[in-house]
């Protein structure tokens, strides 16, 4: 298994955009990197802080992969391979295990990371593009990632950027506005929101979003999308958080509708952005996206390394145990045919053929397994 790799870690939020593939667009890609020969079976993940392609099939094909990806990115493909981080083989699987634990992600240990992943498996699966290899893989690294939250305390009590969002937005705010919060960042942030006194929460949906969302009852006002710059008119802060490929607050709608200079802080934690940068220009107004959690985070995680060590000793034990199946699974067709010579040759012959080609550590478990076969 291969994987290309774009994150938080190399990439601005507005080249991570681009790479913020719709369904659709992800369809279009598996379709043409299984019908070009490139890839037999792959998987994307996209969240707001990565775009990841694990696939498994035509060796060394980055640069066609990479060519495919800014094409539909409408992108230059020159830009995008400075960025993209390769990895193959047992980096790869390694790297997918680290991501689905939260070890790979802008806050240590967050929760949403296993879900995104298991989310992007599934799809694939839906979409056919997934065989033997990927799926041993994907649910040896989504069992790993379980493991973790259960044995280590990477993810006990941890900060989410939705949660450290709400905690921005209720520092200095009373009068807060959430667009998107029937959508999973969304609905956490107005969660955390409500356990804060003194603060009013208003959640602006879609009328046909309103009836599959469930808040504390009396802690939270659904209020109209469509009349969602009227709220924002009394907001001390508005939120952000859809999965819209458009912009849900612009700079020429607010002028329509706000003449104040009353200080508002808009926070956008949508990738692509829901809110226009331009809003700045009107009254006092202060715009952060989703960058700027990245230092409240890491301050969050200084707390969690302790943990992380734990985490990638379980991490490398559970990826050896992977790769001795997949080793398996590659050595069945032969198993057969090495039982019949096994039975021609001496055993002498496959005991010296070890001792001569096997480094000492091998040759020293291939030893150990005999004694513990004999009872030795």
């Amino acid at each position: 298994m291969d994987c290309l790799s774009l994150s938080y870690k190399n990439a601005d939020v507005e080249l991570r955009e681009k790479l913020a593939f719709t369904n659709e667009k992800t369809a279009e890609i598996y379709g043409r990197l299984c019908t070009l020969g490139i890839a037999k079976e792959c998987v994307m993940l996209c969240t707001c802080n990565r775009t990841e392609l694990y696939y498994s099939g035509k060796e060394n094909a980055e640069d066609e992969i990479i060519n495919i990806l800014s094409e539909i990115a409408n992108l230059e493909s020159e830009k995008l391979k400075k960025y993209i981080l390769c990895f193959s083989d047992d980096k790869a699987i390694s790297h997918l295990f680290k991501v689905a634990s939260g070890i790979e992600s802008m806050v240590i240990g967050e929760d949403e990371i296993l879900g995104q992943t298991k989310k992007a498996y599934f799809a694939a699966c839906d979409a056919g593009t997934v065989s033997y290899e990927l799926n041993m893989i994907f649910q040896a690294a989504i069992t790993c990632a379980k493991k973790i939250k259960t044995e280590t305390k990477l993810s006990k009590s941890s900060v989410s950027v939705a949660t450290l969002a709400a905690a921005e937005a209720a520092k200095n705010h009373r009068n807060i506005l959430v667009i998107g919060a029937n959508g999973k960042t969304g609905s956490t942030v107005v969660k955390n929101l409500v356990s804060y006194k003194n603060v009013s929460v208003k959640a602006a949906m879609r009328k046909y979003h309103i009836h599959g969302v469930s808040f504390p009852k009396n802690a939270v006002e659904i209020v109209d999308y469509g009349n969602r710059y009227e709220y924002i008119k009394n907001a001390d802060c508005i939120i952000s958080a859809t999965a819209s490929p458009h912009y849900t607050i612009t700079l020429y709608d607010m002028k329509q509708y706000i003449h104040d200079d009353k200080s508002r802080l808009f926070i956008d934690l949508a990738v692509p952005p829901d809110i226009d940068p331009a809003v700045t220009e009107s009254g006092n107004t202060k715009l952060i996206n989703i960058d700027y959690f990245e230092e409240l985070a890491r301050q969050n995680n200084e707390i969690k390394l302790s943990s992380v060590n734990e985490a990638e000793e379980i991490i490398r034990t559970e990826t050896d145990k992977l790769k001795r199946e997949l080793l398996f699974h590659d050595f069945l067709p032969q198993l057969d045919t090495v039982k019949e010579e096994m039975q021609q040759k001496p055993f002498e012959d496959l005991l010296y053929k070890m001792k001569s080609e096997a480094d000492s550590s091998a040759f020293l478990q291939f030893i150990n397994v005999l004694k513990e076969m004999t009872g030795g």
